[in-house]
């Protein structure tokens, strides 16, 4: 049976030191070649942001633009939101109203960016897919949408994106058309819809 080589047996009887360790640093392959990629992705919501934002400032902005949506539906339409509260086991639904009146139903999937790789887009617009399932209630329309909040309309995403969610490619909705489902009669440019955004980012992250 072998021993296993002690820290002496492999480097002699010199001890290792922190100087040592630290030169380390600079022969390993990856670490050499790795950099930092100052590029956002134009395809992310953060894209349109003037400020840096942190990866948790990104999160919380896209629960920002989410929360901004409900409310603006809330505000400027007379369907009444039914999105339940989160529990284990189910799938959270972000955006959800009824038109008792109308008999009519609204889920909306918010996507800050959806240039996902191809097992998580998969997974995306499956998720929409099960969720309009159990969207059933009898009498009633339903009408549902992916949203890709970093576009106005679906004709302005890439073809790399709209590829990838091909399968549900009536319901990919940008701004524009995601207000036009819910009944509220407005519509932004791009510059409108960048300056709304930025003007979002910078109440949620102004300097106290």
């Amino acid at each position: 049976m072998c021993d296993t080589p002690t820290t002496d047996t492999m480097m002699g009887d010199d001890p290792i030191t922190d100087t040592m360790m630290g030169e380390l640093i600079s022969t390993i392959p990856y670490i050499k070649n790795c950099s930092s990629n100052k590029n956002r992705d134009e395809t992310s919501l953060s894209y349109l942001i003037d400020r840096q934002l942190s990866q948790s400032d990104c999160i919380k902005l896209g629960i920002a633009v989410e929360s901004y949506f409900t409310g603006c539906i809330t505000k400027f339409s007379p369907l009444i939101n039914i999105r339940p509260s989160n529990s284990k086991g189910q799938k959270e639904k972000d955006i959800l109203f009824i038109d008792d009146e109308r008999k009519q139903i609204f889920y909306t999937e918010v996507k800050n960016n959806l240039n996902l790789d191809t097992e998580k887009s998969k997974t995306t617009y499956e998720k929409c897919l099960k969720i309009r399932e159990e969207l059933t209630l009898e009498g009633y329309t339903i009408n549902w949408c992916l949203l890709g909040a970093r576009y106005i309309h679906s004709d302005n995403m890439p073809a790399k994106i709209t590829k990838k969610y091909s399968s549900i490619k009536d319901n990919l909705f940008g701004v524009n058309q995601f207000l036009e489902m819910y009944h509220i009669k407005f519509s932004f440019t791009n510059q409108t819809y960048k300056k709304l955004l930025n003007d979002i980012a910078n109440s949620c992250f102004a300097e106290i």
